[in-house]
């Protein structure tokens, strides 16, 4: 269903009926009624909740993954794909980069085993 209204006070009326959890408990709060339009509503839930949206993972937050002194390298392994899986838009070389970089005991890997594209890192 749609409603296609251009009376800005029914708006801030109906508005309301479609908030849930935290939206919901922070509109209710009496020092919502300060609202006074529609334009002010927006204005206030845009400065109260814009902080509540997640930011984007990037591939150079993987550097910030390393291996903890006496941790298996599967454990290692494991809690990077996890963070790795979480990045939207994974640049490869730099993941790459980070796994090995994140390494504290650089005996688990050898240099012949890697790719010979890799060798300029």
């Amino acid at each position: 269903m749609e409603l296609i209204i251009h009376d800005n006070h029914f708006i801030c009326k109906i508005l309301p009926t479609t908030f849930r959890g935290s939206v919901r408990a922070w509109y209710n709060n009496p020092k919502s009624d300060s609202v006074i339009s529609f334009n002010d509503l927006c204005i206030k839930l845009v400065a109260r909740f814009s902080t509540s949206i997640l930011a984007r993972k990037s591939s150079t937050e993987l550097f910030g993954i390393t291996e903890v002194k006496d941790e298996f390298m599967r454990v290692y392994l494991k809690t990077f794909n996890k963070e790795m899986l979480k990045v939207e838009e994974l640049i490869e070389l730099i993941a790459l980069e980070a796994l090995i970089s994140g390494v504290k005991e650089k005996k688990y890997y050898r240099k012949s085993c890697m790719p010979y594209w890799i060798e300029g890192f």
